[in-house]
């Protein structure tokens, strides 16, 4: 048996706190750990910390939950769960193929303003932090994948979860994270104004094109059904 963690936080940022408020909840940002040490947390969230709207595929740290701040002002809910080997494997090789993947794996920002709108956002290769969480635990079958075909939220992974919590409470006080390296200094780099502006403009409209591609698959997906 092996186990596998789920991790919510509330980050100590504009964007999250604005989040939790429109959402109503206590949580804005869901990672996956395949260690106690969070070594390998996975999630889909921002490249810098300068900017909240270009993101994708990443690999967390402490410091990324709490964007170099006190960690006394990041509180998390840690979920540990018992998995067969077969299990930990297929949520592992979901995972490390997305991490391998010679196409750029994006953040759903699209589907991140679906959620407030009540509409879901079905984009090639974008995920949301939830979302990617939610995939990764329906592919060792820990969820059911109707939780996947919907909009889902951090606060609502404690529903189905709950019976699984660990730990609770700051981040500073979740021991087995005390000696994990870092995060690196370019998650704190700014590129300045004019090229963040590209980037943010480079990535919407790569969600857009993709946005397209996904309702094509599905629209040839559904005509080879007919």
């Amino acid at each position: 048996m092996k186990n596998i963690y789920v991790i919510l936080s509330a980050t100590p940022t504009m964007m999250g706190k604005f989040i939790r408020v429109l959402t109503r909840s206590s949580f804005n940002h869901s990672s996956i750990s395949l260690t106690e040490g969070w070594e390998e947390m996975y999630s889909f969230a921002r490249y810098r910390a300068s900017n909240p709207l270009v993101g994708g595929f990443v690999r967390e740290f402490p410091q990324r939950l709490s964007h170099g701040r006190d960690q006394d002002e990041v509180h998390i809910k840690v979920y540990k769960i018992p998995v067969s080997n077969k299990q930990y494997e297929k949520i592992k090789m979901f995972i490390y193929g997305i991490r391998d993947d010679s196409e750029e794996n994006i953040y759903n920002t699209l589907a991140a303003i679906g959620i407030f709108l009540g509409h879901r956002v079905n984009t090639y290769k974008a995920y949301t932090c939830s979302d990617f969480v939610a995939q990764s635990l329906s592919r060792g079958k820990i969820i059911s994948n109707s939780y996947v075909s919907r909009n889902i939220v951090p606060d609502e992974m404690q529903m189905f979860l709950d019976r699984y919590t660990v730990f609770s409470g700051c981040l500073k006080n979740y021991k087995p994270v005390a000696n994990t390296c870092p995060e690196s200094g370019e998650f704190y780099m700014r590129l300045g104004f004019v090229k963040e502006v590209t980037k943010t403009c480079l990535h919407f409209y790569n969600l857009i094109k993709r946005n397209n591609m996904a309702n094509y698959f599905y629209v040839s997906g559904k005509s080879q059904q007919i």
